[in-house]
């Protein structure tokens, strides 16, 4: 009965908002806004949940740099969202795994400062707002590195402070209350700036800034309510 309340409920908040002001690029749906977030306005698409970094990861993947997923063999996504997992195991020849701390929410348990898998094990690797978590992201970031195959693609975004040049952190940072009102969320450990990318080439990875918002231009992002803060780090 529950799931059943929860479906209805769902499909009473689709038919409710229905427009055609923004559109969802990863479930195609159209509405007069999206629904908002605890801190932000029209951000989160009612039909399947997407927000703001994940339609800009995907229209990234689908539009801008199409053959980077059409050439992909092997794909390692941690800290899966649903809203991308469909539509990424639909993707023909690609071997699609999920992976996560919690062994509920990956189909690998792995620990990405240790990660348990051989070099080069995969050519492609998503890691969207995980790394905001992890204490010791040095080794994360190695690790990433070490698992990617020669010439393969890593995409990585973080929570961002767009308005900072150096990242802020603080390890006597402990309590939940002084992290939210330092780095944005009580599980966060840092809070980002850019510099994230110089983080990212001392692991060994060449690295390229994207702006999902400012490539598609005005009008796209308005379309999409896409985010100027998202940027994406591509790794290779």
């Amino acid at each position: 009965m529950g799931r059943i309340a929860s479906a209805a409920r769902l499909r009473y908040q689709v038919l409710a908002n229905r427009g055609d002001a923004v559109q969802c690029p990863l479930c195609g749906h159209r509405f007069a806004r999206f629904r908002d977030d605890w801190n932000r306005p029209n951000a989160i698409c009612w039909r399947c949940g997407s927000h703001e970094r994940q339609r800009a990861l995907w229209l990234y993947l689908d539009e801008l740099r199409p053959e980077l997923l059409a050439n992909a063999r092997e794909l390692l996504h941690f800290a899966p969202e649903w809203c991308l997992e469909r539509r990424l195991r639909g993707v023909a020849g690609l071997r699609y795994a999920t992976a996560d701390l919690d062994p509920r929410r990956g189909e690998l348990q792995l620990d990405i400062t240790a990660i348990a898998l051989p070099d080069g094990s995969f050519d492609a690797i998503l890691c969207s707002h995980v790394l905001e978590h992890v204490d010791d992201d040095a080794a994360a970031m190695r690790e990433l590195h070490r698992v990617l195959s020669p010439g393969g693609w890593l995409i990585v975004m973080v929570p961002l402070d767009v308005g900072r040049t150096r990242t802020y952190e603080d390890p006597s940072i402990t309590a939940p209350a002084e992290r939210e009102r330092e780095f944005l969320q009580d599980d966060h450990v840092r809070l980002y700036a850019p510099d994230i990318a110089a983080r990212l080439e001392t692991a060994g990875l060449h690295v390229a800034v994207v702006n999902v918002a400012q490539e598609l231009g005005e009008q796209a992002a308005t379309r999409y309510a896409l985010l100027d803060s998202d940027y994406l780090f591509v790794g290779r």
